[in-house]
């Protein structure tokens, strides 16, 4: 019975290990349109336009890559170093969007940090 058990949790985990990879593939990787919808809705409102609070464009990639006038918005790969991550999550002051609560929903926040994690592609 001992042996049974053994090979079954063994045949588990050998299916596991072969399904697991191709399941985050289907996840994919968030693309820019995902999190600009984010942003669009609930900061260009701010963040737009021809003077921005602290210059911080989040209107289009090429405004968020350049960042702020403090220095970048956004630390590529690394979502817990970049400033836009704390300050969506309150660890950064002040938090935003300003005009909340309501903030950001957590499913957004996480499709922000996954996007800032795969290297904010275009």
């Amino acid at each position: 019975m001992k042996a049974y058990l053994l090979g079954i949790f063994a045949l588990f985990f050998v299916a596991l290990m072969i399904c697991m990879p191709q399941v985050f593939a289907q996840q994919g990787v968030p693309a820019f349109s995902d999190v600009d919808a984010i942003f669009q809705s609930r900061c260009v409102k701010c963040h737009g336009g021809t003077r921005p609070p602290e210059g911080l464009h989040l209107d289009s990639y090429n405004g968020i890559i350049a960042g702020a006038k403090d220095g970048p918005a956004i630390i590529k790969g690394d979502p817990a170093k970049s400033k836009l991550v704390k300050a969506i999550k309150g660890t950064w002051k002040p938090r935003m969007p300003k005009d909340g609560p309501p903030w950001l929903s957590g499913n957004d926040i996480t499709l922000i940090e996954k996007w800032i994690e795969a290297g904010a592609p275009q």
